[in-house]
């Protein structure tokens, strides 16, 4: 008998805790593909898109040593929401199919692989996840978080969760809740609540 595999995503607002919970997997000999750095090294990498990305924001859009300028790039799409539409097209598919191309490599290894992503709902992407897991947190605390963390302003805050889906909204189609406005000791072990239970759901032979 063979194992199952699963895809399992971790999903949440901006500042939710969606980093803390990879690194937790992580340090548990857990794989866990980061959608962000997928997309920022096809950015960097794919010919065709860096392309694409300076025709719609500029050659500026990228510094001298050929890495992503992220300041220009976040200040121009959270501030026009047409340039954010059309920037996410560029981004999201091939994003998309290389997390699907690195899953599989990873699933002939193991039987799930984990996938951190912000944007799961938003892009229709939910229905590629056997699993979705919400990390959620008060929005007061997620804006003091990236404030102390990114150093940007409240209004910069509120500009980029504007495109994200309402956490209320996101929990009623997720699988797993982590709730994150607490301490790290209590956070730490509802990470290991849900984890035992993702273990004991994903360790079943066909």
């Amino acid at each position: 008998m063979s194992l199952k595999k699963f895809l399992i995503a971790i999903t949440g607002g901006y500042g939710s805790g969606k980093s803390l919970f990879s690194k937790y997997l992580i340090q548990n000999n857990e794989v866990v593909i980061n959608s962000d750095l997928v997309a920022k090294e096809l950015m960097t990498k794919n010919e065709k898109i860096k392309e694409q990305i300076i025709k719609l924001l500029g050659s500026s859009a990228y510094n001298p040593d050929g890495s992503i300028n992220s300041v220009l790039i976040a200040d121009k799409i959270f501030n026009d929401s047409k340039l954010y539409t059309k920037h996410i097209k560029i981004v999201h598919p091939p994003t998309i199919i290389e997390i699907k191309r690195l899953a599989q490599k990873e699933l002939k290894k193991r039987n799930r692989v984990f996938v951190e992503s912000a944007l799961v709902f938003e892009a229709n992407i939910e229905n590629i996840f056997d699993y979705i897991i919400l990390i959620k947190s008060d929005v007061s605390i997620r804006m003091k978080r990236i404030i102390e963390r990114d150093g940007i302003t409240p209004n910069e805050f509120f500009r980029r969760i504007q495109f994200q889906i309402d956490p209320d909204d996101a929990e009623e189609n997720a699988d797993f809740l982590i709730y994150n406005n607490d301490s790290i000791e209590e956070l730490s072990k509802r990470f290991e609540f849900v984890y035992n239970i993702i273990k004991s759901l994903t360790n079943s032979k066909l």
